[in-house]
């Protein structure tokens, strides 16, 4: 055996540290932009559902006017469109959603009638019209500063209101 002693390299310049420092900020960094994409991605996500919640609330309220406007209910002793027929002002109606954070509301507004109704059997004779109503119904998420707006126009045929049939 030999015994020669073991001798350090002479120029050691720590390049391997400065690799393996520079690799390690990389990798730092990917990791803090891919948390932030991942943040982003959800709140994104989170707007969505909340937008698609108005626009669902909107609808309902539409659909909640036009259902009381064929019946009598314990908020109105009259009906949406008859209501609306002798009102300046739009109908305002607050839907109840239950739990679900949003507040639902229509405003239902009389535009006038067509006393020639095409298409209709009886639109020759001057007993009946249709009577023209534009529903705007408004979705407002609680607790986000986000509603949706929906419009639906609808109409009614009815005697007028000369006749008395």
């Amino acid at each position: 055996m030999s015994n020669r002693p073991v001798l350090p390299p002479r120029r050691q310049r720590g390049i391997v540290l400065m690799v393996v420092m520079i690799m390690l900020v990389m990798i730092t960094l990917l990791a803090v932009m891919t948390l932030g994409t991942a943040t982003t991605e959800q709140k994104i996500a989170a707007t969505s559902n909340f937008q698609n919640m108005g626009f669902q609330g909107a609808e309902s309220a539409i659909d909640d006017a036009i259902n009381r406007s064929l019946v009598s209910n314990s908020q109105s002793s009259l009906a949406t469109f008859s209501a609306a027929l002798t009102s300046t002002a739009p109908i305002t109606l607050t839907l109840n959603l239950g739990s679900t954070p949003v507040t639902a509301t229509s405003q239902t507004s009389y535009l006038g009638n067509a006393a020639a109704i095409t298409g209709y059997s009886l639109g020759g004779q001057s007993q009946f019209a249709a009577y023209n109503f534009l529903i705007q119904g408004t979705g407002t998420v609680n607790g986000v500063n986000l509603s949706a707006v929906t419009a639906q126009g609808v109409y009614r045929i009815a005697p007028t209101a000369g006749t008395n049939n």
